[in-house]
């Protein structure tokens, strides 16, 4: 486990953050300096410096999205633990979208092309309609509700409020969502 400061004066700078004092987060990532350079040796061995650095920023902002989303109302997880994976699970989907294969054709509207194109965006439309109806069909009512409140930066504590549910009934339902989602769309064809 990493060397974490005790919680107490940690929900304090949380809350500082949260509150948008300016001192607050830099003094939070010197809590955290280790944990995050720990991170980037694991995951940015054999990369360049720049690389490295990329990576070292990426686990920064990491570490404040981690400090917007604890939930401090629980006692099961330390902030350090939660930084840690938020951390860890930022860094890890960064580089497998740098390892995509490289004749794996770029989606279309990254690619720029077409914008101006009447044909081309009616194409993009009907794509992503059949994606969200694709999305649609393989969830269930309650993970529709959450995955449209996932989807626009929700997170599982608020959304647990709006929807009157446990906060941990609506992570496992993140869960549950992320995996149906990866499933259907690797079986894609």
């Amino acid at each position: 486990m990493c060397n974490q400061p005790s919680n107490q004066p940690v929900q304090d700078l949380i809350r500082r953050v949260r509150t948008g004092d300016p001192a607050a987060f830099p003094a939070l990532l010197d809590e955290y300096r280790a944990l995050i350079g720990a991170a980037v040796a694991r995951f940015g061995a054999g990369l360049q410096a720049a690389d490295r650095d990329d990576l070292r920023q990426l686990a920064t902002i990491a570490l404040y999205r981690a400090a917007m989303n604890y939930d401090m109302a629980q006692s099961e997880v330390e902030f350090g633990l939660f930084a840690k994976i938020c951390v860890e699970n930022a860094l890890v989907s960064h580089l497998r979208r740098l390892r995509r294969p490289v004749d794996e054709p770029l989606p279309v509207d990254m690619l720029g092309e077409g914008k101006d194109d009447p044909a081309a965006l009616l194409l993009q439309e009907e794509a992503a309609a059949l994606l969200r109806a694709r999305i649609r069909a393989v969830l269930s009512p309650f993970e529709n509700r959450v995955w449209d409140l996932h989807i626009t930066g929700h997170s599982a504590a608020s959304i647990a409020a709006i929807l009157s549910k446990n906060p941990r009934s609506v992570e496992n339902a993140v869960f549950r969502i992320r995996r149906k989602l990866r499933r259907a769309l690797h079986d894609r064809g």
